[in-house]
């Protein structure tokens, strides 16, 4: 499937290549319901130091919604499969895995594609006292506060730390704007 350029896609397939960041955002996504796609487009926007506000944190949770209703199906679906919870010729498994995992994939991409073209990040000013970790931690609290799932902020931030350090490489700088709450 072709798809456009996308500066979102770009920064979080690198990111994805990045020791630690896959398995951290598996682990938001698989304990505390987190969408990933969220979680690394609050570290885009804030690695260009911008700060959302709570309105443009509703209108992206509204943008991905539709996308979460069908990605949810499709990874639950195929890790059913890989689990080996449906029954089906054993020929047939590991095909059926790869296309559901392309399709989720796919879906993945048009999310992203989506959020990117919602937001127009060229109308925020920057946040020029802030370092890009801060305001990567500031979006991605603010996310945080949005879901249900989470029974306090407190309990995941030890992951959301791990994630920083893997994204910027600087244990000091992300612990810095932890404890100053950005």
């Amino acid at each position: 499937m072709e798809f456009p350029n996308s500066n979102l896609w770009s920064y979080t397939t690198q990111l994805w290549s990045l020791p630690e960041v896959e398995p951290i955002c598996l682990e938001l996504q698989n304990i505390y319901d987190t969408d990933v796609n969220i979680l690394l487009y609050c570290c885009w926007i804030g690695d260009k130091t911008l700060n959302m506000s709570e309105d443009d944190m509703q209108v992206l949770l509204d943008t991905v919604k539709p996308w979460q209703t069908m990605i949810r199906p499709l990874r639950d679906s195929r890790k059913m499969m890989q689990q080996q919870l449906i029954a089906m010729p054993s020929h047939l498994v590991d095909q059926t895995i790869s296309n559901m995992n392309q399709m989720e994939l796919n879906a993945e991409h048009m999310a992203q594609l989506a959020l990117e073209k919602v937001y127009n990040t060229n109308k925020i000013t920057p946040n020029k006292g802030a370092s890009r970790i801060e305001c990567s931690f500031y979006n991605v609290s603010l996310y945080l506060q949005t879901l249900e799932s989470i029974p306090s902020i407190d309990e995941i931030m030890p992951k959301i730390s791990q994630l920083l350090i893997s994204i910027y490489q600087d244990e000091e700088a992300v612990q810095v704007a932890l404890m100053s709450g950005a």
